[in-house]
């Protein structure tokens, strides 16, 4: 069914939902998804009424609002719209709500159906494939500074900083023989700075022209470190574990040059970007190639380093690659080895990449009505300091009082929660 245009040519009406899209995108970044409804439904779809990708866009954001439902109507639409050329998002977008319904067989499926179209879709933009050394990778080395668990940090929200104290402390215990790095700029904090280093974490500085990159891709950096034998990357929010430990270590015995993990229904993508790893000249001049990537990118959202694996990287990765994954989205995969149960695997809706800080939002009120900013302090039941971040004080939409509003590492907020922890504070700005 042909698209009614109500502009004259096909030219202004692809100025018009450009336009369109970047209110979208804002409302969207600004989490206000009501208001994002509101220009899908009342320009874009009227522009282009049925269009897959405004649907798509527009279920992902009635799926924000919790209408798990409607999103899934929404997107059935775009499937019988965009037949037989359906694009992966959609498929993705599937896999994800159908999960929150509940729905598990029905999200495998669709997310089956998007590793597949993405494979396709990467084939058909004819990419550059790297030629891997014809010989089996060395394993893991003897000195633990040569395998590295690679991360990116930025930014002063300790639902990263915090998480990534936590896995340098979890590093100790669940992967002695590697080493944490972090890649990070000026915005982290200097006392998360301390704590890291002083877990043994290696902290790396990106200079003035990395800085120009996305954060989301320097962990990739570890690539080009000639002081490295084999790393993993992983997302600085996302707790170590040893599901994925004994994944890694089954890895390194199986003489293939990289390793991806998925471990969820709806990761239904080629390389999940904190979730794989490889060795020291598996690939070659990665900065140079992500600066590339970078160059051309026109749309900037927190899928860009996804994207960037998917079409650059993964035409490498596939010709010497160990996928592990439980659900089999893609038949080539193997299911995670066993490994030892612990508090780690036992919190609510544990999966390896899950958003640890995500689980729980934290809030404390604080009896000033003047108040901007504040320094707070986390405390355990002897009054010792966990940890103290700077936060903006925000008003409760519902009483008009002072808040703050944190996300914080699920055994924090459990602590808190118990009344075992609490929080003090001192006034940096009114």
């Amino acid at each position: 069914m042909p698209l009614k245009m109500m502009p004259e040519n096909v030219e202004q009406l692809n100025d018009t939902l450009a336009r369109f899209a970047k209110e979208v995108r804002y409302a969207i970044d600004t989490h206000d998804y009501e208001l994002a409804k509101d220009i899908l439904l009342t320009k874009v779809l009227k522009a282009a009424p049925n269009h897959p990708i405004a649907l798509d866009d527009l279920a992902f954001v009635e799926s924000k609002l919790n209408n798990h439902d409607v999103a899934y109507g929404h997107l059935m639409t775009a499937l019988r719209y965009s037949v037989p050329n359906t694009p992966s998002e959609i498929y993705d977008s599937l896999a994800g709500v159908c999960a929150k319904m509940h729905r598990y067989e029905e999200s495998r499926y669709y997310g089956r159906l998007s590793i597949r179209t993405k494979k396709i879709e990467v084939e058909k933009l004819n990419p550059q494939k790297m030629v891997i050394p014809n010989i089996i990778p060395p394993g893991l080395s003897s000195d633990k500074s040569k395998n590295i668990i690679s991360y990116s940090l930025f930014g002063c929200l300790p639902r990263y900083c915090e998480t990534a104290v936590i896995n340098t402390q979890l590093a100790k215990e669940i992967y002695p023989e590697w080493t944490c790095r972090f890649y990070i700029d000026e915005t982290v904090p200097a006392e998360i700075v301390s704590r890291l280093r002083n877990n043994g974490a290696q902290v790396i500085y990106v200079d003035e022209e990395q800085r120009k990159i996305s954060g989301l891709f320097w962990r990739f950096y570890v690539f080009d470190d000639e002081n490295v034998q084999c790393f993993v990357i992983r997302d600085a929010d996302s707790l170590l574990s040893y599901k994925e430990k004994a994944a890694v270590d089954e890895w390194l015995k199986s003489g293939k040059w990289f390793h991806i993990m998925r471990d969820a229904y709806n990761h239904s993508e080629l390389i999940l970007a904190g979730m794989w790893g490889g060795y020291r000249g598996g690939l070659q001049n990665m900065q140079d190639i992500v600066k590339e990537h970078f160059a051309q990118i026109k749309v900037f959202n927190k899928t860009i380093d996804q994207v960037f694996l998917r079409q650059i990287i993964w035409p490498t990765v596939q010709q010497s690659v160990l996928v592990h994954d439980n659900f089999m989205l893609d038949p080539e995969s193997k299911v995670y080895p066993e490994y030892s149960l612990s508090d780690l695997e036992k919190i609510p809706y544990f999966h390896i990449g899950m958003i640890d800080s995500g689980i729980k939002t934290t809030r404390f009120f604080i009896e000033h009505d003047d108040v901007r900013k504040v320094r707070w302090f986390l405390k355990d039941e002897q009054d010792k300091e966990v940890c103290s971040y700077v936060s903006d004080v925000e008003k409760d939409e519902k009483t008009g009082e002072s808040v703050i509003v944190l996300n914080l590492p699920y055994q924090y907020s459990m602590q808190i929660n118990e009344g075992k922890w609490h929080f003090t504070f001192t006034i940096l700005e009114k």
